[in-house]
């Protein structure tokens, strides 16, 4: 170790030069550590690190490395410089005092890179040595201790090295967490600030809008107020404008009827007086006609002319019309009374109408206030929901603000603690920088000490090779010195002890070996290990799904490159050790060989396979890679056998043909994952291509390894079959006859060996000519079309297939032809047929096929018969690129989901404004179904007082027919009356005059009487109607009629003598004359009218006359005639005339 003093000039690994200042510990890191000040600014500090100074130099010239970084001593120091040594390592020689604060250390301080370059590799200074035997004991010895201190110092580094590596591993594993922690607390101190900022605009928006809730629930309260006196308002004014219709309607029918009264009345009158003008007239006549009777009649005529009843008849009319005239006159007084009543109730009802349309005007403003009112009042309550909406949201922003302030103390305690972590991390960084250069000079060491291991074993192996022909030499001489015994004792000890030496360094040969392969296996599998993983954090940085990763179809892609990775390894192991097995020591290792040999030819088979299956996952779309997934426990199975192989390998403990049949089991796995995927794999010819080619180099390889094999067991039989120990003269003769049979064989087997040989080259040759295109992109497309490639592949399968046969049972016959002891027993077969397929036509035809494979060679090797090879991107880059894609579709749908949110609550006020119409629509809707109900009750009640109305127009319109007949026919009584009594008198006294009387002339029209006494029935009649709770009569003029003749039948009975019985007498139904028309009987039969009595009541009986006839044939009553003349609704007013009195 080199010993360096201040004043020094030295070169770092860094390529620095500098001056020594400073040799010794510093405080913040073990080891002695050097500080040198550079001629340029290039370095670290000014000779201080942390706040503590160790050496003055400029700023930026100082830099502190340790002493393994030290590359050479360039020059010594000056000798006034040589006191200024170091007594002890560890005591600093110019020590400044440490500050009392240390000052942080900024980032241009830090070091951008403590990683020493490589230097080039030595080239090895092995030199060759000659024969083992040649060299003494001693000088073995003497180099084997010289070899010892280096691997004792390795070891050692190895050793320091492994202490320190799980301190480094723990601190870059802590280093990684705070970092990570440090960009956490960073993004929660940035968020701190947003919501902090938003807390304080939440705060201004909070304290604006409780203002204006306090003002709009002020407000709210007093239109609710006055809302509430509007609808109270609007309530009194409905409730009155309601029944002021009522009162109107009443009015206008009062006003109407009314009228209508006043009408009649005013009819009545005129008619009454022109009745009474009539009967004033009537009576004056008849006075006079009275008055002649009176003069001229005597009082018996008088009598029998029935003067005195139709006196006291006109006494009776008299009275009527007495009583005619005062109810005439009442009924006008209060007919004028009624129209006073109506007139006043008329402006009333103007007025109400006036007071209703001003109401009406006031409703409808009053409506458009309310409606006002109301959007004032959904507004409002629109802005209470906001209110609450707001408080809700306040009191969800303290509660956060209360946790972000939570938040915001322990980030600042993390702050706190982060700061000081992060001093502890830079300074633990420092010293795993300097740990790390350290390390990198430790490795550069080691890689130096794995060449020089590497040149030993290279040696080593030499010297195994000639040890072990040592060996069977010393083997060869021990016999000979058993079968003369001739040696003497020294010789013997002197033999035996350079045997033991040759073994015991064989021994340790072996062990070194072992170790190195266990070593070499290790790094391999650490390395596989490694680049899966290198691959994997590619994969996720690309695609940043570990899902992906933990995918079946990705799993069974990186267990495919593990085992195609695995077999390589193994293949080199084993191809290593047959290279190593010495072919004349036995025919155990012949066996070992060709065991070997079958597995190397199996692990090429799944080489092959996986390579074709990884580089089609590695191209494959997302849709078609899923279909390997299955294959993947497949795959983990071989990596399990290839595990188990790797293991006894390292352990050195390993059974070839157990090996080789574990492999041939595993060897099915892959060829069914071909045969599962072979859809997709045929998508890729270039794979196919090249995995045929391959197949076909590996039967070959296999093929000359056989016949090196069979080629090795016949030389032996050859060169040792004529010294093999005999049990008899048979088997000394058999041997003899053997070794030349074999030697014959042998000789026949030659030309097949060099066949085989030449075409294994020209598979090779193929086999790099399709992997040179491969790596260009290309594959040899002319293969892949034709069928000769196939067809070779199918023979040499065959081919190899029966070698493995004939040379299992080729060894077998020359293993059992020897005993235990070593004998020699005997062949049980012949040899030569035995090896019959070795010189059979099978194998000849190998020239035939290293022609082929040579015509392939140059064919492939042409440009024109070659393709590009095409493929889409990997499936990891589809993946990104859906990843990318569903990125940026959720950002769009993001977005969209805001516009969508957005356009979801304008669609929501919009409905809620739509629903706040509808229900305004709806209530209108009630109101117009409650008033059309009211509108079809008063519509129904208007049917029903209009069929009353019918009805009483048709009962009306009977009664008057009936009283019409009624009139008519009194007036037809009263004038046949007349004229009978005028008759009688010129027949009784002719001679009271000679003049002749004029004949009164019957009119064929209706008397004016009548028709005034009709008319004032119909005006009384329609007034009844209009009246709704105006009595009716209460008995229609059949039941007047029945009086009338109850009356005559009375008065006939009392006149009578004897008294038949009243019940049965009244109610015998008088007799109908049998000629319906009663004409000819009034002018014919004389009528005496008993009494006639009319009374005119309002809204009571209306009583006529009963008649009374003096012939019981002659009784025609009131009824019989009405049914006789009006049966039909027809009056006949024909039959009557005015009879002149």
């Amino acid at each position: 170790m080199n010993t360096y003093k201040i004043g020094q000039s030295v070169e770092t690994t860094q390529q620095q030069q500098g001056i020594v200042r400073y040799v010794g510990n510093i405080h913040v890191a073990d080891g002695t550590w050097l500080g040198i000040e550079l001629p340029t600014p290039t370095g670290k500090n000014d000779g201080s690190v942390r706040g503590e100074r160790y050496f003055t130099c400029p700023v930026g010239h100082g830099l502190f490395v340790k002493d393994s970084n030290i590359a050479r001593i360039v020059a010594q120091p000056a000798p006034k410089v040589s006191a200024a040594r170091t007594t002890a390592p560890g005591a600093p020689t110019s020590r400044a005092p440490p500050a009392s604060k240390p000052a942080p250390s900024s980032a241009k301080s830090r070091p951008s890179s403590v990683i020493a370059p490589k230097p080039n590799p030595r080239l090895s200074t092995i030199t060759k040595r000659q024969s083992v035997a040649s060299i003494p004991p001693s000088n073995v010895t003497a180099s084997s201790s010289s070899s010892r201190p280096p691997v004792r110092q390795s070891s050692a580094t190895l050793g320091t090295r492994a202490s320190r590596e799980p301190t480094v591993d723990t601190l870059q594993t802590k280093l990684r967490h705070l970092e990570k922690k440090h960009a956490e607390d960073q993004e929660f101190l940035k968020d701190l600030t947003q919501v902090r900022d938003e807390r304080d605009r939440f705060h201004n928006i909070i304290q604006r809008l409780q203002t204006k809730c306090q003002a709009q629930h002020q407000e709210c309260l007093d239109l609710k107020a006055q809302i509430h006196t509007l609808q109270s308002d609007n309530d009194r004014l409905n409730k009155a404008q309601q029944e002021h219709e009522v009162d109107l309607e009443d009015a206008v029918v009062d006003k109407e009827m009314a009228e209508e009264r006043a009408e009649v009345a005013e009819s009545e009158l005129a008619q009454i007086r022109a009745k009474l003008e009539e009967q004033d007239m009537e009576l004056n006549i008849l006075r006079s006609e009275a008055e002649l009777f009176n003069e001229s009649m005597t009082e018996e005529e008088r009598q029998e002319a029935g003067f005195y009843r139709l006196q006291h008849e006109n006494e009776r009319l008299r009275t009527a019309l007495y009583a005619l005239r005062d109810f005439t006159k009442e009924r006008e007084t209060l007919l004028e009374d009624r129209i006073r009543e109506l007139e006043a109730e008329l402006e009333q009802t103007d007025s109400l109408r006036s007071t209703n349309t001003s109401l009406n005007s006031q409703v409808g403003d009053m409506s458009a206030i309310i409606e006002h009112m109301q959007a004032q009042l959904d507004a409002i309550a629109e802005m209470e929901d906001i209110s609450l909406e707001l408080t809700a949201k306040n009191q969800e922003l303290e509660d956060r603000v209360s946790t972000q302030d939570a938040v915001i103390r322990d980030l600042e305690s993390l702050k706190e603690l982060n700061d000081e972590l992060e001093a502890q991390r830079n300074d633990e960084a420092e010293d795993l920088l300097s740990e790390l250069a350290a390390k990198d000079i430790e490795l550069i060491e080691q890689a130096r000490t794995i060449e020089d291991q590497e040149g030993q074993i290279a040696e080593q192996l030499n010297l195994i090779t000639k040890f072990r022909e040592l060996v069977f030499e010393l083997q060869g001489r021990m016999a000979d010195a058993e079968s003369s015994r001739n040696m003497t004792e020294a010789q013997v000890k002197d033999t035996t002890g350079r045997f033991h030496e040759v073994m015991d360094l064989n021994r340790r040969l072996r062990t070194s070996k072992v170790d190195a392969t266990s070593k070499e296996i290790r790094s391999a599998v650490n390395l596989i290990k490694a680049d899966e993983l290198a691959e994997q954090i590619s994969i996720i940085k690309e695609t940043g799904s570990i899902e992906f990763i933990s995918s079946e179809p990705l799993q069974a892609f990186f267990a495919a490159k593990r085992v195609a990775a695995k077999t390589s390894i193994v293949a080199a192991s084993l191809l290593d050790t047959e290279k190593q097995l010495s072919h004349g020591g036995g025919l155990e290792e012949a066996v070992t060989r060709l065991s070997c040999l079958e597995a190397v030819k199996h692990l090429t088979f799944m080489r092959s396979a996986t390579d074709r299956v990884t580089s089609a996952i590695a191209v494959s779309p997302l849709s078609d890679i899923a279909k390997f997934g299955p294959c993947n426990d497949d795959f983990l199975a071989v990596e399990r056998a290839l595990d188990a192989g790797l293991e006894k390998l390292k352990m050195d403990d390993i059974n070839f043909s157990e090996l080789a049949d574990a492999l041939w089991r595993s060897h099915s796995r892959p060829k069914l994952t071909l045969t599962l995927t072979k859809d997709i794999l045929e998508a890729f010819p270039e794979n196919e291509i090249l995995g045929r080619v391959t197949t076909i180099s590996a039967y070959l390889v296999y093929l000359e390894g056989n016949f090196a094999v069979v080629s090795t067991v016949l030389a032996f039989l050859v060169a040792h079959g004529r010294d093999l120990p005999n049990d008899n003269d048979v088997a000394a003769s058999s041997g003899e006859e053997i070794a030349k049979l074999a030697e014959k064989v042998l000789e026949r087997l030659t030309p097949s060996a060099a066949l085989c040989t030449s075409a294994k080259l020209a598979s090779q040759k193929l086999l790099k000519t399709t992997e040179a295109l491969r790596l260009d992109s290309l594959y040899p497309h002319i293969l892949g079309g034709q069928s000769a490639l196939i067809e070779l592949e199918a023979n040499l399968d065959k081919i190899q297939q029966d070698a493995v046969d004939w040379s299992d049972e080729a060894l077998k016959l020359v293993s059992q032809a020897f005993a235990s002891n070593g004998s020699f027993a005997g062949l049980t077969r012949n040899l030569e047929v035995t090896l019959s397929f070795y010189m059979g036509p099978e194998l000849e035809s190998l020239g035939l096929v290293a022609t082929q494979l040579n015509s392939l060679v140059d064919e492939a090797s042409l440009l024109i018969n070659s393709s590009e090879i095409t493929h889409g991107p990997s499936p990891w880059s589809q993946k990104a690129k859906d990843v990318e894609a569903e990125r940026i579709r959720n950002a769009e749908v993001s977005v969209l989901s805001e516009k969508l949110k957005a356009e979801h609550k304008t669609a929501i006020l919009l409905l809620h404004e739509r629903d706040r119409e509808i229900e305004t629509k709806n209530l209108e809707i009630e109101h117009e179904k409650a008033r059309s109900r009211s509108a079809m009750k008063l519509q129904a009640e208007l049917e029903r007082k209009m069929k009353e109305l019918e009805e009483l127009e048709r009962d009306r319109a009977h009664r008057e027919v009936k009283y019409q007949a009624d009139i008519l026919a009194l007036e037809e009584e009263k004038s046949a009356s007349s004229g009978s009594q005028h008759n009688r008198v010129v027949v009784d006294a002719p001679n009271v005059a000679t003049e002749p009387v004029e004949q009164p002339v019957v009119w064929q029209s209706v008397p004016a009487g009548l028709n005034s006494l009709l008319a004032a029935f119909q005006c009384e009649n329609h007034w009844l109607r209009k009246r709704e709770h105006a009595e009716v009569f209460d008995r229609n003029l059949r039941d007047l009629s029945a009086k009338m003749w109850a009356a005559r039948r009375w008065e006939e009975v009392m006149g009578s003598s004897e008294l038949p019985d009243l019940d049965d007498y009244l109610a015998t139904p008088p007799r109908v004359p049998r000629n319906p028309v009663a004409t000819s009987q009034f002018k014919e039969l004389p009528l005496t009218l008993k009494f006639a009595q009319t009374a005119w009541q309002p809204r009571d009986d209306i009583w006529l006359s009963t008649i009374e006839e003096d012939e019981e044939e002659g009784i025609l009553s009131f009824a019989a005639l009405s049914e006789a003349h009006f049966g039909e609704d027809t009056l006949a007013l024909e039959a009557f005339s005015e009879v002149q009195m």
